[in-house]
């Protein structure tokens, strides 16, 4: 699998993308795991990727 990277968070994950994108943005593209999904993160330091933490809602109080 490929993904497009942009500031670090994976945006078009697919298969293959020299047929699907323009050759101007084939080098935003680097190689990542199958499980990557757009919003991951990718620490290149590392060489990790990460999913985004989970937006937590905030419980309504009732007013009584």
């Amino acid at each position: 699998m490929y993904c497009r990277l942009i500031n670090s968070t994976a945006v078009d994950v697919v298969p293959s993308y020299k047929d699907r994108f323009h050759q101007g943005i084939h080098s935003q593209f680097v190689e990542c795991p199958d499980d990557v999904q757009a919003g991951w993160i990718y620490n290149a330091d590392e060489d990790t990727w990460s999913a985004p933490p989970e937006i937590e809602e905030e419980e309504e109080e009732s007013s009584e």
